[in-house]
């Protein structure tokens, strides 16, 4: 009994690192991240990637400087919690006088090299990309080469984003100096050089690319050009079934589409609270919804202001005070796979009481979880329509919650604005015990209080949340969160 009670207690000693491998994870957007010397972490546009049971931090040190000069270094950073971190210094050795940016890190199993790619400027902007390796993922990297060949080297090489295939294939993902052209170009199998392998270009007038893998499709996340910008820059979501090419637009998870509306779904169905619908040339604005889940939708309710008429006041040979009051029409689209597409009406229906008229848009059943409702009255007499209310009407007369959509004006002169005031650095794959989770990255430009560029503090998403056909939701702010990691 005595030998059997001493296998089981010597079992359960073996088992017990595998109960332990599981960690609360809490990541705080409002403090800046400290160093074991309570210092600053000054490592900005680069990556958070985990080796073995520790996450490893590159970025680029600005210190008390502008951020375009020669002072930039890079840097590394290590962490077993993503909360306490350890600071290795320098990363490269003997770093050639220029002005670097965006350095990434990834690992070669067969070679057993730890690899950086970065990009730098012997003068600004001649752009070009320079590799170095290491045995030691905390460096120091020795500069392999500083003047890789790819496949637009003629037009300059500006911000770029590493990414592993589960097969070990590694890509690099860039944007030329001219005309900020995005592609995808695949590396050597030594990930010391390109093949020169290029999808082709992707869009333009966009930067600070990363990539992913999830459920069989890539993601490329980029957006419009932000020079240390403080309002930040989107996050345009591209996804293709393939690493370099074929990649299709499926929205912006960090740009609201149009102006915030608390007015559309207050509950507040008539008066001079209303949303004006403009009309600019050939289109007026339009109505966009969020909702937190698909939902299916049977109708719409559309609660219009018909008090607003302009008078006629002295011209005594005009029969009427006020013109007619016009109902417009309207069209309805829902966005699936990133795509919209427009839901069939029924019927519709119009209640009219003072000063207001309610319509209500019977759908063919979808399901949905961004609707628009977009105004098709191209000659309608007035150049505006002004909007009380909308309502989403589910089976049996159910009314979606207002908690559980957004309302969106949008429109040809309405500026989508960033819904993390932050220009995207990374995308940070996270071993959680709900399996491979997603950490969007950004640098929160003039984000420190003592204006110490290397002081600008960094946001970290929640982890990316995904619709069924793989699209991502978009993002909030959030101060604080956490999830259980694993390693």
């Amino acid at each position: 009994m005595k030998v059997l009670l001493r296998n089981v207690f010597s079992a359960f000693l073996c088992f017990c690192p595998l109960l332990l491998i599981a960690q609360k994870i809490t990541v705080d957007n409002t403090m800046p991240r400290l160093d074991e010397k309570g210092q600053i972490v000054d490592a900005h546009d680069g990556r958070i990637i985990q080796f073995g049971d520790r996450y490893y931090w590159y970025g680029t040190a600005y210190g008390n400087t502008n951020g375009f000069t020669t002072k930039n270094q890079y840097v590394s950073y290590s962490s077993s919690d993503l909360k306490n971190w350890k600071s290795h210094g320098p990363l490269l050795k003997n770093q050639p006088i220029g002005v670097h940016y965006r350095p990434h890190v990834i690992y070669n199993k067969t070679t057993k090299n730890y690899v950086l790619w970065y990009n730098w400027y012997p003068k600004l902007w001649d752009g070009q990309f320079g590799v170095a390796i290491s045995k030691n993922p905390e460096g120091p990297f020795t500069i392999v080469n500083d003047n890789t060949s790819m496949a637009h080297s003629d037009i300059g090489l500006g911000d770029l984003g590493l990414f592993v295939d589960d097969d070990g294939s590694a890509y690099v993902s860039y944007n030329t100096i001219k005309d900020h052209q995005v592609s995808v170009e695949k590396l050597s199998d030594d990930y010391l050089s390109s093949t020169k392998e290029n999808g082709g270009f992707i869009a333009k007038h966009m930067e600070a690319g990363a990539m992913f893998k999830r459920n069989g499709k890539y993601y490329l996340l980029t957006d419009y050009t932000c020079c240390f910008c403080n309002y930040g820059s989107g996050a345009r979501v591209y996804i293709s079934e393939n690493p370099m090419t074929g990649y299709k637009l499926k929205g912006n998870i960090n740009r609201y589409p149009g102006k915030f509306s608390g007015i559309l779904n207050d509950g507040i169905y008539t008066g001079t609270l209303y949303e004006t619908l403009s009309k600019h040339e050939d289109a007026f604005d339009a109505v966009e919804i969020r909702l937190e889940k698909n939902v299916k939708v049977n109708a719409l309710n559309i609660h219009l202001f018909t008090g607003n008429r302009p008078e006629n006041c002295g011209d005594v040979s005009n029969p009427r005070v006020h013109p007619k009051i016009e109902i417009p029409s309207f069209k309805v689209f829902k966005k699936a796979n990133g795509e919209w597409s427009e839901v069939k009406i029924t019927s519709q229906n119009i209640q009219k009481s003072a000063l207001k008229s309610e319509l209500t848009l019977t759908l063919e059943t979808t399901e949905a979880n961004h609707l628009k409702i977009q105004p098709s009255t191209i000659d309608y007499a007035f150049d505006e329509i002004y909007v009380n209310e909308v309502e989403i009407i589910q089976k049996d007369n159910h009314k979606t919650k207002r908690d559980d959509f957004e309302v969106f004006i949008i429109g040809k002169k309405i500026r989508p604005r960033p819904i993390i005031p932050a220009q995207q650095t990374y995308v940070m794959k996270l071993n959680t015990d709900k399996g491979e989770e997603f950490i969007w990255m950004g640098d929160l430009w003039g984000s420190a209080s003592d204006n110490i560029k290397g002081h600008d503090y960094q946001y970290w998403s929640k982890p990316l949340e995904f619709y069924e056909d793989g699209s991502i939701k978009p993002m909030k702010w959030q101060h604080t969160w956490s999830v259980e990691a694993k390693k």
